[in-house]
């Protein structure tokens, strides 16, 4: 399987995944990406806290930009 990287991509950073992960498809990988930004989106009402994150990248292996999940379209199915 493929490994696939997952770039934080926030208003005045950018963090890198160092391990990735393996998964079955680039479909797999978009997934992914929307769930971490839901993730790190519900942590952030929990604790109050201004979110700065704007995407997440996917980088193939190679390190190449192959994918972006923006917030607004990971949210799109549950925010009205």
């Amino acid at each position: 399987m493929p490994r696939y990287y997952f770039q934080i991509v926030e208003r005045n950073a950018v963090l890198d995944d160092l391990d990735g992960a393996e998964l079955a498809s680039i479909q797999d990988a978009r997934r992914e990406a929307e769930r971490a930004i839901r993730e790190i989106a519900a942590e952030h009402l929990q604790i109050e806290s201004r979110l700065e994150l704007t995407s997440i990248q996917i980088r193939n292996e190679a390190g190449e930009v192959i994918a972006s999940v923006t917030y607004d379209e990971a949210m799109e199915d549950i925010l009205p």
